[in-house]
């Protein structure tokens, strides 16, 4: 039966209240009677393409919307949310659809977020600030524009800016979850370990499950020199149940035999210019295809030339960001992966959750995050028995945990370094020490042993790159004052580019590890550029990665076992000239010659480990 036109909004309020409560298909039917009860009218053609594109049936979304349009053109919505439907596909037609919205309603502010949006993934960042700039001038109050603007400033390292439009967000939507992210991540990357888990745990009492909310607490917990080892893993393991969630999740597959070239899956949003990249690509690069067959989840939306390279070395590759947890897990399960390996952790655009959907036999984490991620669907989690010594660390894992026989790691340098050399040793005015790693890392307990460590070297200086400028350069200048070490011993720089960053890595006599979360890819930088660091072997997994590193170098007179220890080394290597440069002279050497950048040799392990895992399952 045809319905009357009058019955238009009652059709549309229905198809709303069964979008709401799941019923797709139902609220799909109403939309399509609201039509035939009133065809000259937009609003139904919107809905209709609302729920089409939740049934990922984009096509036929964009043409229900661009129908809505030809009925009415100078209807904002419209072009707003054909704008939605466009950005993953057509980033002009997008851009052109946002830019309409604005130009009928300039007081549109969500469609001046959303051009921004567009216009930063077009790496028109000047653009895309200025759009935002505008959204918060239309609406000084408007909570999503002065997110939007924060996080901007925010990914841009102008802190000072971010967190005052982070905490004006939070003065106009106290309840934003967002907002407290962000700023909690402000206070993460300017060193403030304790605001930035106190920020996180508020973003997780407003969105219980979040992994950004997850990521950001666990980290600032994770770099704390005041927490013992089990009150950080209870948190990851209340932290992995709430990822995990209340309904159940299948926790095994149907029965399966292998298949003949055991299928490989790695998950990851770190499929670009990132540091797993590195440790990634020579893996794949050896992976035996002829008893492997390697998939690739790239749970990311960028591309770049490292993408382009991973993208070569992969046997099949499926770009899984745009896709919800149940769609992505379909396409896994669909590949029939024999070993899920898990590369991000608790890190930036995880996609941890859709383990706990179990998408393959055996699923593992490995490389981005070095600790447990507190989940019981992870099955194992793959490490080294220098980071976890047999009998140590069992009881702070929920994971099995798979050992490899020489390191965790393999090293692959940086493209195009070889060519920087060092100044260290014509440098008439003393040693230098260094820090390279990220400025949160620098906790209390590390800096007051860098204190002593100087304090103890005469004429020696420090020298801390990657310190956030403005208030963050300002404050740590006065604790190291307050410290009494005096500003001409200290140089203090923000974060440069890669070239600059191994220029100065190779400018230091000496390079210093941060605890209790050692550097990783910092400490193998540094010995490839010839500079020695003293590793201070801690309590736990983050604690212990330097150490395994110089272990497996096979360089263990570096390794501390205690504060005294940390001190006496480095104070030992700054006055003896003649051993730094043996080190300098042979680091490299041995670096290249050790398991850390045997990427065949560390391929085959890897690969018998995942044999044996699956022949468990």
């Amino acid at each position: 039966m045809t319905a009357a036109p009058g019955d238009c909004s009652a059709l549309i309020a229905a198809g709303n209240a069964l979008e709401d409560r799941g019923e797709l298909d139902q609220a799909r039917a109403r939309y399509l009677e609201a039509i035939a009860a009133s065809p000259e009218s937009p609003r139904p053609w919107l809905n209709l393409g609302n729920v089409l594109a939740r049934q990922h049936r984009h096509a036929e979304a964009i043409d229900a919307v661009r129908t809505a349009i030809a009925l009415a053109p100078t209807f904002g919505p419209s072009h707003f949310n054909l704008g939605r439907l466009l950005e993953r596909s057509d980033g002009a037609g997008a851009e052109e659809a946002y830019r309409a919205a604005i130009r009928h309603d300039p007081q549109f502010t969500n469609a001046r977020i959303c051009l921004a949006n567009v216009l930063e993934r077009a790496g028109r960042g000047g653009e895309a600030e200025s759009a935002l700039q505008d959204a918060v001038a239309a609406d000084a109050r408007h909570a999503g524009a002065l997110y939007s603007l924060g996080q901007f400033l925010l990914e841009r390292e102008r802190f000072d800016e971010a967190e005052s439009l982070m905490r004006r967000c939070l003065a106009s939507a106290p309840d934003f979850a967002l907002a407290w992210g962000g700023l909690g991540s402000v206070c993460m990357r300017t060193g403030r370990l304790r605001e930035a888990e106190a920020c996180h745990r508020r973003q997780m009492q407003l969105t219980p499950g979040s992994a950004e909310a997850a990521a950001g607490l666990l980290f600032a917990m994770l770099a704390r020199s005041d927490l013992d080892p089990q009150q950080v893993f209870d948190v990851h393991r209340e932290v992995g149940a709430a990822l995990e969630g209340p309904s159940p999740q299948p926790s095994s597959l149907a029965p399966r035999k292998p298949h003949e070239r055991l299928r490989i899956g790695y998950l990851s949003p770190d499929f670009r210019r990132h540091a797993v990249a590195l440790f990634v690509q020579p893996v794949l690069s050896h992976h035996d295809r002829s008893q492997f067959e390697v998939y690739c989840y790239y749970a990311h939306w960028s591309e770049d030339a490292v993408t382009r390279k991973l993208k070569s070395l992969a046997d099949h590759w499926r770009n899984v960001s745009g896709l919800d947890d149940e769609a992505a897990a379909k396409v896994i399960r669909d590949d029939e992966i024999d070993v899920l390996v898990d590369l991000a952790g608790h890190t930036g655009h995880s996609r941890l959750s859709l383990l706990s959907r179990r998408c393959a036999p055996v699923q593992a984490t490995w490389l981005g995050y070095l600790h447990s991620t507190g989940m019981t669907s992870v099955d194992y989690r793959i490490c080294d028995s220098h980071t976890d010594p047999i009998g140590t660390t069992e009881h702070l894992n929920t994971e099995e945990l798979v050992r490899m026989p020489h390191s965790q790691w393999c090293y692959e340098p940086m493209h195009g370094v070889d060519g920087i050399r060092s100044v260290a040793a014509a440098r008439p005015e003393g040693v230098e020490f260094g820090s390279f790693n990220q400025f949160w890392k620098i906790s209390e307990r590390c800096l007051e042993l860098w204190i002593a460590i100087l304090e103890r070297t005469p004429g020696a200086r420090l020298r801390v790159v990657g310190v956030p400028q403005g208030r963050t350069t300002a404050d740590f200048l006065a604790r190291l004052q307050a410290r009494g070490l005096s500003g001409d011993r200290v140089v203090i720089s923000a974060r440069v580019d890669i070239e600059r960053y191994f220029s100065q890595i190779a400018s230091a006599d000496i390079a210093l590890d941060t605890t209790p979360y050692n550097g990783a890819t910092t400490t193998l930088d540094a010995l490839w550029m010839g500079v020695p660091l003293v590793a201070l072997a801690g309590d736990r997994a983050v604690a212990r990665g330097a150490a395994s590193i110089l272990r497996t170098l096979g360089v263990p007179e570096l390794v501390a076992n205690s504060d005294a220890e940390y001190v006496d080394i480095n104070v030992r290597l700054a006055g003896d000239a003649a051993w730094r440069s043996d080190l300098r002279a042979t680091l490299r050497e041995k670096l290249a010659g050790s398991p850390l950048m045997d990427s065949a040799r560390f391929t085959r392990d890897l690969e018998a480990h995942f044999r044996d895992l699956r022949a468990r399952a």
